[in-house]
């Protein structure tokens, strides 16, 4: 049926702007399901407005709430658990015929299966998704209820299809699909989902801090973590073992990718999930946290025809962002710029973004050797992980490129000994190497609540969060880096040639000047970006 009137009646939706029908129309496509729920999970247009409008695209009439049956007619063949997916409402019987309340009339499956296991035509009206869905819940019952119900009945190991069907039913799409969308919102990183005894404790990581949200059924565990088990293609029926995977959905019309983690434990499985949203937002070095002398001296490195700049820090502690935007910085048409990226979290126009997938040999040492016969101008690596991939990168530094990449130390200092370690030769090390970074992120102070404080010994100005609406009773919105240069050159560079421990390039880098991260820290706090109690979680002290 869609084929006939194609995608015109989103044009007659009441309220909706061509933008908004422009995103239905994509996530449509991209979830392979219809327009009228495409709309529907955007939020862009009303039901009823989306019901007026289907029925006068379709020539079909609309049938309200209020002349639904009290109660299910009789037997026609078909199950709830068909009525709910296919948003299909038997609402009454005619001469030899079924009358139904379709939510979607571009979905014949519904109609079609009634058809069939009735042995009777149907006759089709227009009713909201809305009132479909109130009417099924008050005849059978919660969505659910009725699938808690269903998983007490399985025995204790419920065969994988038996769970793959239970978790593919509306209701816990749903339920996942809020998840995500309620995570997506906060401004998550992650989403952790933890079965105990008897809760299924749910939190979000926001801003670098642990949240916890209401908490889903407890008796929905196994059908949640099935759920996001198929999403990322994991096998449902292994339940003793961790696994990893991966997924790309849409959520709220945006693009999302899941990276899913799962480990046994002593309730069920617990599952975690990286939200990474596709982010084609220039990010400016300007707004990472740079104070004004760190901003200077990293783009004084960054115009230099090649070296290596590396950048240190755990994970999750803004690397990636700093990265992104030198990438800004460099992005010009005289100059090729590639970068290797596990994932691809920023898209930059303008720069040849590659994502590694070690499990069909895309390594980062792979994909690096490749791309040095790409004639590139500047290269980014997301991450030395190994000593194949350092030494590729410091030789490209050597001969004429320009190469950025991450490193897993704590400190500035420990980068060089950290590539050392890895078998690098200390020699090019000192011929390539010209800045190390390291970075932290401390969540920035609301601005609408926070509270002058007593500063610490030193510091002539502090504040601490309070909590308000805005920044939902946290104290903090959003996040800055604190950040820690070292210069290699002069009295550094010597040291590398020494073989110097990362305590000894420490000591020697505070005496030519150098702020330390602490220092850092302590200038923000002074200038209420953050709090000294936030410094002090991150860091340790002030």
């Amino acid at each position: 049926m869609e084929s006939n009137t194609g995608t015109d009646w989103l044009d007659t939706v009441a309220g909706l702007s061509s933008a908004d029908a422009a995103r239905a129309r994509r996530l449509a496509t991209e979830t392979g399901e219809s327009l009228s729920r495409a709309l529907r999970r955007l939020g862009t247009a009303s039901d009823a407005a989306i019901a007026r409008a289907l029925a006068a695209a379709y020539g079909l009439p609309q049938i309200a709430a209020a002349d639904f049956p009290d109660n299910p007619l009789a037997e026609i063949g078909v199950s709830p658990v068909f009525l709910r997916e296919s948003w299909v409402l038997p609402v009454g019987l005619g001469d030899g015929s079924i009358r139904l309340a379709v939510a979607d009339p571009t979905d014949t499956a519904g109609p079609d299966g009634v058809r069939l296991a009735s042995g009777q035509p149907v006759e089709i009206a227009v009713a909201t998704f809305a009132d479909i869905e109130a009417a099924l819940a008050r005849w059978y019952g919660e969505g659910e209820n009725r699938l808690s119900d269903a998983l007490d009945a399985e025995t204790g190991d419920a065969d994988a299809e038996s769970l793959k069907d239970l978790a593919s039913e509306a209701p816990v799409v749903r339920l996942v699909n809020t998840i995500l969308a309620d995570a997506m919102k906060s401004r998550a990183s992650d989403v952790h989902i933890e079965p105990f005894r008897d809760r299924l404790r749910l939190r979000f990581r926001i801003d670098g801090v642990l949240q916890e949200r209401p908490s889903p059924p407890a008796a929905l565990s196994r059908l949640v973590a099935s759920r996001v088990k198929i999403l990322a293609g994991l096998d449902i029926a292994e339940r003793r073992r961790p696994q990893d995977g991966r997924a790309r959905i849409a959520v709220a019309g945006r693009a999302l990718d899941l990276r899913v983690a799962t480990a046994p434990t002593a309730h069920g499985e617990s599952i975690t999930i990286r939200l990474l949203e596709d982010r084609d937002t220039t990010v400016s070095l300007e707004s990472v946290g740079l104070s004004d002398r760190d901003r200077e001296l990293l783009l004084h490195h960054l115009e230099a025809p090649y070296g290596l700049v590396l950048v240190t820090g755990p994970t999750g502690s803004g690397k990636t962002t700093t990265l992104a935007g030198a990438l800004s910085k460099l992005n010009a048409p005289g100059r090729k710029l590639i970068s290797i990226e596990d994932p691809v979290e920023y898209q930059i126009e303008g720069v040849n973004q590659i994502a590694v997938n070690p499990a069909i040999g895309l390594t980062f040492a792979a994909v690096l050797r490749s791309v040095l016969r790409h004639d590139p101008d500047i290269i980014v690596v997301g991450e030395l992980r190994d000593g194949e991939t350092a030494e590729i990168a410091v030789n490209a530094a050597l001969t004429g490129h320009l190469v950025l990449a991450t490193v897993h130390t704590n400190t500035a200092a420990g980068a060089a000994p950290r590539l050392i370690d890895m078998g690098v030769d200390p020699a090019l090390l000192r011929s390539t190497l010209r800045l190390a970074i390291a970075q932290r992120l401390v969540r920035v102070l609301c601005p609408d609540c926070r509270v002058p404080a007593e500063p610490p010994e030193g510091l002539s100005a502090a504040w601490e969060a309070k909590g308000c609406p805005a920044c939902d009773q946290t104290g903090y919105r959003g996040r800055s880096g604190v950040f820690e240069f070292i210069e290699v050159d002069g009295v550094i560079s010597e040291s590398l040639r020494d073989g110097v421990s990362s305590h000894e390039i420490e000591k020697k880098a505070r005496k030519t000047g150098a702020p330390s991260i602490v220092d850092d820290a302590r200038q923000k706090i002074e200038q209420g970006v953050t709090s000294p109690s936030e410094v002090r979680r991150v860091l340790g002290g002030v």
